[in-house]
Order: C-alpha cells, then structure tokens, then sequence
C-alpha cells in the first residue's frame, strides 16, 4: 500500500508540472499499467497545459475504456477543459460530444444537458442553437430531475425571443418541480 501511495504521489507531481508530452505518457503508462484508478489523479494529467486537444481525448478514452464506472466523470471533466479553452467556439463541438458522452455514462444525470445549454452563445450560434435545443429536450426523458432542464430551455427560448415556448418550458418545469422531479 505504501508503494502504491508513492507511486501516485510521483505521479501526481509529474502530471502537475511536466511540461514533456512525453514525461506525462510515460506516467501515465505506468499509472495505468499498475491500475492505478484515481479519478482525481487523471483530472489533474487532463488539464495539464502542455497536452494538446488531440492527447486530451487519447487520455480520455483510455482512461474510460480501462475504468468506465469513472467515465461520467471524466467525460464530463474533459466537456468543461474543452468549453473554457474553446475560444470562439473552436472546441465547443468537442466539448459537446464529451457532455453528451458522460450523459451516456449516468442516463439519469441532467448535469450535462445543462453544461450543453450553458455552452450556448447566441452572437455566434455555437453550438448550433437547434441542435443545443434538441438535445435538451431529448435529456428530459431520460433524466431523473427533469425540472432543471425545462427551466434551462426557457430560458434559450426567451433569450431567442420565442416567448411562447420559453413559457410552455417555465410551466412544464413547474409542473416537475412540483413533482419533484
């Protein structure tokens, strides 16, 4: 046991502040050749500066191939390193397809439909706001909580200027809220 805590210690402290790609892959090998299963400890390798978009997502998948009870937490880590990096919506395509992919992970969850209606800019219409809406309404009928949701479509919708379904979304999520759900 007291190898294994080394072992992280030293890995922890290589992925916090290596600047080598190839430092970080050689950790990270040996992390997951020696099954090392520490959410937090890949979290902190994903956000490392000096990894590109490309190495981020080879992690990832790695990562969620080899521990996939992890995989809603990191997939949903990687949606919100690719939406704050992402300037003029250069990775928000990425950053949804990790949402979606960590909603796959917990069905249940409604916090990546969220992070999706959150990531929404309506200057540049990234993501595309049909396709953003889409995908909301999808996740009400498969989530647990469904009142966040509406209340989050209303809010799209209002700030589109449909105030009519900005209102139907506001009514249905009272309607689950007081249901709670």
């Amino acid at each position: 046991m007291q190898k294994n805590k080394k072992l992280i210690e030293s890995m922890e402290n290589i992925f916090r502040t290596s600047n080598s790609p190839e430092e970080l892959f050689d950790a990270f090998r040996v992390a997951i050749e020696n099954k090392v299963k520490d959410e937090e400890l890949y979290k902190i390798l994903l956000r490392n500066k000096a990894l590109s978009i490309d190495e981020i997502s080879m992690y990832t998948e790695k990562i969620c191939k080899v521990f996939p009870d992890v995989s809603y937490n990191i997939f949903f880590c990687v949606g919100q390193l690719l939406e704050s990096i992402s300037s003029y919506g250069k990775h928000n395509e990425k950053a949804f397809s990790y949402f979606m992919k960590s909603a796959g992970s917990a069905p249940a969850s409604n916090e990546p439909y969220l992070a999706i209606s959150k990531m929404y800019n309506a200057e540049l219409n990234v993501p595309r706001f049909e396709v953003v809406a889409e995908t909301v309404e999808d996740g009400i009928s498969k989530v647990e909580i469904k009142s966040p949701l509406c209340f989050a479509l209303s809010n799209l919708y209002l700030n589109r200027g449909d105030k009519e379904k900005a209102l139907s979304y506001q009514k249905l999520g009272e309607i689950y809220q007081r249901e709670g759900k």
